[in-house]
Order: structure tokens, then sequence, then C-alpha cells
């Protein structure tokens, strides 16, 4: 076997694992719309780098045909690319969104080990849908007493309103309504704004005129910006890749304050 042979044989086993790997972000860890605004990307580029290019080209380096010792080099390469594939993936397991959370105007992705040790575990997540991400909605707006409560413990101690999770609640029609009366209004939100109207016309064609649906802040890792979920059957629906209104800004909607805990992200 050549060098080049033996190059392309583990590249080509490599991308099998790759793709394999891949397809779990992408659709069981980091679904839409947590994969380009919450850390797919960045995961994928770890396994990548892991996998596409350190054993193969630590392959190519090595390989020489009848070399001495030729296979216990290959094979510490093949201890070293598992190790760090294993590391990579237990980091980008790690890091995935385990849940988002419905808070003071705007939903923000959550992790396990951000809520773990706040009153909430995996297992007591799963009273929130049948798999993760959950969706959550969390009800301490409906208390302005406890409100204005958690703000000053959340200055006080850097906790986000979002990690709160002794106010977490389903999803459910009623929690729907509730954010139903949030949602911006995109006409006012983007009439001023050139770019970001021709991407709010072009969601609107494909997502049959926008009817049914809440347009939500979206406060993700990354980025931020407006996701769209349908009233009716709880559902996320698309994201709009437009800027949602900064915490010293106004609601499009009410014209009052957004309030918001983005800051403490």
């Amino acid at each position: 076997m050549t060098k080049v042979k033996a190059f392309a044989t583990h590249l080509g086993i490599s991308f099998v694992i790759f793709l394999v790997i891949l397809s779990f972000i992408i659709f069981v860890w980091y679904p839409p719309p947590f994969f380009s605004s919450d850390g797919g990307w960045q995961g994928i580029r770890i396994i990548a780098g892991v996998d596409l290019v350190l054993g193969p080209v630590l392959t190519l380096i090595v390989f020489k045909p009848g070399k001495p010792g030729l296979k216990f080099d290959l094979t510490v390469i093949g201890i070293i690319q598992t190790c760090a594939l294993a590391w990579g993936i237990w980091t980008v397991h790690h890091e995935r969104p385990i849940a988002t959370v419905f808070v003071d105007n705007y939903f923000a992705p959550v992790t396990l080990y951000e809520i773990q040790g706040k009153g909430m575990n995996a297992t007591k997540l799963q009273a929130f849908g049948n798999k993760p991400p959950y969706w959550i909605y969390s009800n301490i707006s409906e208390n302005p007493d406890a409100l204005q409560k958690a703000r000053l413990e959340a200055l006080r101690m850097g906790r986000p309103l979002f990690l709160f999770t002794e106010y977490y609640s389903p999803l459910d029609e009623k929690a729907m309504q509730v954010i139903k009366t949030h949602s911006l209004d995109m006409q006012k939100w983007v009439q001023d704004k050139p770019a970001a109207q021709r991407r709010y016309q072009d969601f609107l064609k494909r997502h049959h005129g926008g009817k049914n649906l809440a347009f939500i802040p979206w406060h993700a890792r990354q980025r931020y910006e407006i996701i769209a979920l349908d009233i009716a059957t709880r559902k996320y629906v698309g994201t709009l890749d437009i800027a949602p209104p900064k915490p010293s800004e106004k609601d499009p909607l009410t014209g009052s304050p957004l309030k918001s805990s983005s800051g403490n992200k």
C-alpha cells in the first residue's frame, strides 16, 4: 500500500465516522433552531478537526511501506485519534442545549450543566416533553412580586431569570396564549430596516403569510435572532435572521422598555 492510498483509506474511514456523528449533532443534539445559533457549527468544526484532519494527516506523515514498527505507529495514531475524538464528542454533547425557556419576553437555550444544582436535572426535565431539547415556559412573569424579587437576586448572584427553575411549567395552550401577547409587531420592527424587511417578507411568503405565528426574540449563545412559533401547535416554525430589540429598546408591541436578563449570558 502506498502512502497516498493509506492516507485515502484512513480519510475514508474517518469520513464515515464523521457522517454518523454529524447526523447526531444536526438531528438530535442541535436540532433547529439550535444548530446555527447555539453551537452546532462550532461542534462540527471540533469533530472535523479531530476526525478528518488529525488522524489522516498523521498517517500521511508516518506511513512508509516496509517501515520497521509501522504497525505500532499506526496503532498509536489510532489511539490518539480515538482519544481526541472521544474528547470532541464529549465536549459537543456536554455543551448541547437541553432546553429552551421563555421568560420575560424572550426564549433562551440552557444546557444541562447550567440547571443542575438549581432544582432541575435530566429526569425532572422529562416532564416537559418526550425528548430534549425541551420547550419550557417560565411563569415567573405572571407574578410581579416574584419577578421583581428574582430580578434583584439575578443582579446580586448573576443568575439569569431563565435559570430560576422553580418557575418552569409546560409550554401548554395557556402558556402559548401568554407568549402570543409578547409577539413582536414585525411590521413596525422592520419598517425602517430595508434588509430586515426583505427577510421578513421572504419568510412570510414561505409560511403562508405568517398567519397564527408568534415572533419572539431568541437569545442564543452565538447570536440574537427572532424565531417564529405556531400558536396552535406550539411548534417551532423558523428563524428570521433579524436582530430583535435590545434590552434598552422599546417593545414594538407595547411601547414599553423590553426587559431582559440577556446581559448575564
